[in-house]
């Protein structure tokens, strides 16, 4: 079982007390590990995210399809409270994907935000000043409004960006690009209302898509299930590996396969400042 919670970013897997990051980094070598274990049969992907960064989420997918293209087994998804946005596109690498009726999806949409503070740097008498080489080289800078053309720029960014997604979408879900694009407008749905669109295969749990992956490879209810999850220490866990950077992190970062028999905790959604592109409710 691979866990996917909190929020997607690229580079390595981040958790301290109530914040988790999945990175894309760490999913691929947890992946290229567990793909040359002949004792995994086959692979449970636990999603409880609400999206993240863009490149994250098409790095993640990718990874996943690879594995299955290189190991033959069986992918099963299974989400928890949250598996919107980005966290979806993850789910859609899946062969089977399944959702309790009252978990929130969809979402399949792209955004970018950011804040203008001018008006309030003018009030405390604060004067930036920028130097650039490039006409749209500070594009969505805090300092300023965004012309037209800036904002035609980033859309069209946007929009290709939201096709890519689209495109995935209807390969891993087996739909025609139109069908997916009918209801990529970005809104939230439960696993009830993605069933019934087909983005949704079963409504179950977590346990249910263990126990279908046991069947598809033939294996009895009583095997073992194997997380794959990243070695943390205790300050890691309680502060974060970016809080303890004097540390080498070649300490922190070797993957582990864990045999356990709890359940995994939630993600978190990240506060978007300026300038991310981000598959999220």
């Amino acid at each position: 079982m691979l866990p996917i919670e909190g929020t997607l970013d690229s580079g390595e897997s981040e958790s301290a007390l109530m914040a988790e990051t999945t990175g894309a980094q760490t999913v691929s070598e947890l992946l290229r590990q567990a793909s040359r274990d002949p004792r995994i049969k086959a692979l449970v992907i636990f999603i409880d995210s609400p999206g993240g960064s863009a490149a994250a989420s098409q790095d993640i997918f990718r990874t996943i399809v690879r594995f299955k293209e290189r190991t033959g087994r069986p992918v099963i998804a299974a989400m928890g409270d949250v598996a919107a946005s980005g966290g979806f596109y993850v789910a859609c690498a899946a062969d089977k994907i399944y959702a309790l009726p009252s978990t929130l999806t969809g979402s399949i949409g792209v955004i970018w935000q950011s804040v203008n503070v001018e008006k309030l740097f003018s009030n405390l008498g604060i004067k930036p000043q920028t130097l650039k080489a490039g006409r749209f080289k500070d594009i969505g800078s805090l300092f300023r409004s965004m012309t037209p053309k800036e904002r035609d720029l980033l859309q069209q960014m946007l929009n290709d960006v939201h096709e890519q997604f689209i495109a995935d979408v209807a390969k891993g879900r087996k739909l025609t690009v139109e069908k997916v694009r009918s209801i990529a407008d970005g809104s939230i749905m439960t696993g009830r209302q993605a069933k019934a669109l087909g983005l949704v295969d079963e409504l179950g749990s977590l346990d249910d898509a263990l126990t279908y992956a046991r069947r598809q490879v033939n294996l009895p209810d009583t095997a073992p299930i194997w997380v794959l999850k990243r070695r943390r220490g205790l300050m890691e866990a309680l502060f974060g590996t970016k809080s303890i950077a004097p540390f080498p992190k070649s300490l922190l970062n070797k993957p582990l396969l864990l045999h356990v028999d709890g359940r995994l905790g939630i993600g978190v959604s990240a506060l978007l400042w300026q300038g991310a592109v981000e598959f999220k409710p």
